[in-house]
């Protein structure tokens, strides 16, 4: 008599396909988030239309409107500092605090990993020094944007009014204002090129979306910062 291999429930075939789901650690609250892509959002603005006055034939073709996109321009810049720094200081002002203070503090972990990092052990992918909740690249990142800001700012002020400056000044606020987004840009494609060509990257991005971060990317990549969320008491 021919035994019937007996078919497997519809219980286990589900267990069987399910893939267990997938622990993830609050990272970014929802200021952060909306500070972050309201930045970004009138970064590529400045950018673009920057590059309209700054290239011949778009400053060419815009001919006697140049100076009104210029105006629009300046505008643009004022926003991009202004609107997420208020943003931030309206819905979580003790969040900024926080953050401001854990970019702010070093200690021999972070400058282990940004000597290690220096190195390319990273992108070896070997073990780094454990970090908190933002690494020594990131924090060093976020000083450089917050910098860059500033120098967009005072430079961009001088730039508009430049009717009544002297023409030593206002050639040397151009330059800098153009290095300042030669650097921007610079600095803008490598964080492109993290977030979409490193696992943990897109891991970042996925955060920066969604606000919580994959336990195994902040167990790897922020050990300090995981451990102390893991000891805390629950709800």
């Amino acid at each position: 008599m021919d035994i019937q291999p007996t078919p497997p429930s519809a219980d286990s075939s589900a267990a069987d396909v399910s893939a267990p789901p997938v622990s993830r650690v609050p990272r970014f609250v929802a200021s952060e988030r909306l500070a972050h892509w309201v930045y970004a959002l009138f970064f590529l603005v400045a950018f673009v239309s920057g590059l309209l006055m700054w290239a011949p034939a778009s400053r060419a073709w815009m001919a006697g409107a140049r100076h009104q996109v210029a105006q629009y321009h300046g505008a643009v810049g004022l926003a991009m500092v202004f609107v997420p720094l208020l943003l931030l200081l309206l819905l979580d002002r003790r969040r900024l605090a926080g953050d401001v203070h854990e970019i702010d503090v070093w200690d021999a972990d972070d400058r282990r990993w940004l000597w290690a990092a220096l190195r390319g052990r990273t992108l070896r992918g070997g073990e780094m020094p454990p970090q908190g909740r933002f690494n020594a690249g990131q924090k060093i990142n976020a000083v450089l944007v917050a910098a860059m800001a500033i120098g967009f700012l005072v430079t961009g002020a001088l730039l508009l009014a430049r009717a009544g400056l002297p023409s030593w000044l206002v050639s040397r606020a151009l330059w800098l204002h153009g290095f300042l987004a030669i650097a921007a840009v610079t600095l803008l494609l490598g964080h492109l090129a993290h977030v979409f060509l490193t696992r943990h990257g897109r891991d970042y991005l996925s955060a920066m979306i969604r606000g919580d971060l994959a336990e195994d990317t902040a167990r790897i990549r922020h050990a300090k910062w995981w451990k102390d969320h893991d000891s805390a008491p629950g709800p």
